[in-house]
């Protein structure tokens, strides 16, 4: 310890920046060498007497010694330089505004307005812009619930244009089951589609009669139908997005 000791005396002899010399100081407090620290501090703050860093490094070492009085003074003197800065807020709202971010605005004025509540204008402004991060909302959210719409009516429009035409594709196929539950599917949706029905008619006719020249061999089925049900899905993603309605 007495060499680390000795390396910050040297540091502090030498006349450090503000900034290592802040640094030098917390590390002598953590040390627990306080009285030191507050000799130090006094010092560096008739040096650099708006150094808000310094003082509230020595208001910390007042009250650990009990110097309570004295701890007051310095805490004073900090905040009356935050009250000082604390315009900058409002400037940097008034900026936020001007570029169109009245979120970063509003947050901005708030914090203004906890230390300066009676500032009318503030308040002013505050209102405003409360009022256009409100209407961005509803804004968005009006788009989002659009978007959700023209998506779901596309979907919509893209089933009822792909069913009849799809029902035919799995009858080419050989898959008349398919075709069938397809047609019925249609004719849940819009039960007074005549054309579904009279072709759903047919379709369960041409089941019922099993004609061998209607009917694929059932491996065959079943490869066609793996290797349809791919192209299909495929397919029907592309007709059921908004782009393609």
């Amino acid at each position: 310890m007495g060499e680390s000791n000795d390396l910050f005396l040297q540091i502090l002899g030498r006349g450090p920046s503000q900034g290592t010399l802040f640094l030098i100081l917390n590390k002598i407090k953590q040390e627990g060498r306080v009285r030191e620290v507050i000799q130090e501090c006094v010092k560096a703050l008739s040096i650099y007497p708006d150094d808000i860093h310094l003082r509230q490094l020595l208001a910390e070492c007042y009250l650990e010694v009990g110097f309570i009085g004295s701890a007051q003074k310095e805490l004073d003197s900090i905040t009356s330089h935050i009250d000082d800065l604390i315009s900058v807020y409002k400037l940097q709202a008034e900026n936020s505004a001007q570029q169109d971010r009245p979120n970063e605005a509003l947050a901005s004025i708030e914090i203004y307005l906890a230390h300066k509540p009676d500032d009318q204008e503030a308040l002013d402004f505050k209102r405003r812009m409360s009022m256009r991060v409100e209407k961005s909302m509803r804004q968005e959210q009006e788009s989002s619930e659009d978007i959700v719409q023209d998506k779901n009516e596309a979907k919509d429009a893209g089933s009822d244009l792909a069913t009849a035409t799809l029902a035919e594709i799995y009858y080419n196929q050989g898959l008349i089951d398919e075709a069938i539950q397809t047609y019925e599917r249609i004719l849940t949706n819009n039960p007074g589609d005549k054309d579904a029905s009279k072709r759903l008619n047919e379709l369960k006719a041409v089941s019922s009669e099993k004609s061998p020249t209607l009917r694929v061999d059932e491996k065959i089925i079943k490869a066609r139908k793996k290797k349809m049900v791919g192209i299909l899905e495929g397919w029907l993603s592309k007709i059921q997005e908004p782009d393609h309605a």
